[in-house]
Formats: structure tokens, C-alpha cells, sequence
């Protein structure tokens, strides 16, 4: 065979490959740093954590309180401590109120779901007292 009509076969064979998709990078997620996992907490509860930047829209992404029956029992907005425009994660604080005691479930969702997707969410069971 000759190496014109050899390379006309390795082009065709080529061709012919499947495309490769870019993989699609790891679903990052939010981090409680306080409070801890199962902690007792009072009113007004501080959270604090870092969040990807992607879990922001106009400054802010949510934080709510869930009851042990499904009830909303407070929500407040998680803000970044810095520019929420600037790539890379960002350290967050929010402030919820309470009046109730009992178990509940602390629920951080992202402000800016992919399209056709699912917002992301962690969720952090906690006790609540007075």
C-alpha cells in the first residue's frame, strides 16, 4: 500500500471515531462549619460555612429550618463575607430565628441551578432548644 492511500485510510478511521464529551466536573457542595452536625442550638442561630460560588445569585443563597413534621420554622439568606462574583468558594454566614424546641433539619439550597436541574442541598439535622 502506499503511504498517500495508507493516510487516506488512518483519516477515514478517524472520521469515523465516536466524539468525546467533556466530563462534567464534581458537584460541589456547601460546608457547615458551625454549627455541628446534631448540635443543640438557640435562637438566633448563626451558621457559617463556604459555599462554590455557583450556589449564589445577587449576593446570597438560601438557609432554612425544616421541623421534625415538614414545617418550615425559619429561613434566612446566606451572604458571602467577599465579592460573590469572584471565582473559587466563599466563607458565608446566616442568622435564622426561633421560637420552638425540638428536632429539626438545617437545609442550605443553591440560588443558581444548573437548567433542568435540581438545586443542590445539604441538610444537617440539629436540636433546637430555648
Amino acid at each position: 500500500m502506499r503511504i498517500p492511500a495508507l493516510l487516506g485510510v488512518v483519516l477515514a478511521l478517524g472520521a469515523c471515531a465516536p466524539e468525546r464529551t467533556p466530563q462534567a466536573p464534581p458537584t460541589e457542595l456547601a460546608r457547615v462549619e458551625a454549627p455541628q452536625t446534631g448540635a443543640r442550638v438557640t435562637s438566633p442561630l448563626r451558621v457559617s460555612g463556604v459555599a462554590p460560588a455557583d450556589w449564589y445569585f445577587e449576593n446570597q443563597f438560601s438557609v432554612t429550618l425544616v421541623g421534625g413534621d415538614g414545617a418550615i420554622i425559619a429561613e434566612a439568606p446566606a451572604h458571602p463575607r467577599v465579592n460573590w462574583t469572584a471565582p473559587g468558594p466563599k466563607e458565608f454566614d446566616a442568622e435564622l430565628r426561633f421560637d420552638t424546641e425540638g428536632p429539626a433539619v438545617l437545609v442550605l439550597q443553591e440560588s443558581m441551578p444548573r437548567d433542568g436541574e435540581t438545586p443542590r442541598e445539604v441538610r444537617m439535622p440539629v436540636m433546637l432548644a430555648r
